[in-house]
């Protein structure tokens, strides 16, 4: 094997339709050589469709949802599958998700309970998180080390 290693960032502008999310959920279960994928504009389907593909995925170590995601209780909850599952992704930037909430705090956590891989979550944008998602998350920090 070739001891270079190929990095790429991946962008895909404007919004992502949830079967263009089905294929690359596809391309990542194969993927060997992305490290970095940007997407912004995705729906809840989208997020459950590429949550699949990251579940299998052994190269991608981060992920940035930007601008205008709306990933909501479906996504969250796929996401939160994502961490029990991946052992590569080292950071999740879920700052544009506005609509990420308690219950989603709570699938995350979940997942972050058992995933030791990932060392970045941010959350700083997400206005629908209270007490209860905060709480979630600070209890599987106790866990996570």
């Amino acid at each position: 094997q070739n001891a270079r290693v190929l990095r790429l960032y991946a962008a895909c502008k404007g919004k992502l339709s949830d079967d263009g999310c089905k294929v690359l959920a596809q391309r990542l279960h194969k993927n060997q050589a992305l490290k970095n994928l940007r997407v912004s504009g995705i729906s809840k389907k989208g997020c459950r469709a590429l949550a699949n593909g990251l579940k299998r995925n052994t190269t991608l170590r981060s992920i940035d949802f930007t601008a205008s995601c709306s990933i909501g209780d479906i996504g969250g909850k796929a996401l939160g599958e994502v961490l029990k599952m991946n052992k590569a992704l080292t950071s999740m930037d879920l700052s544009s998700c506005s609509d990420i909430g308690d219950d989603d705090c709570k699938a995350l956590g979940e997942g972050l309970k058992i995933n030791g891989a990932l060392t970045s979550l941010n959350l700083s944008r997400c206005s629908g998180i209270g007490n209860e998602g905060c709480k979630a998350l600070a209890e599987c920090l106790k866990i996570n080390q």
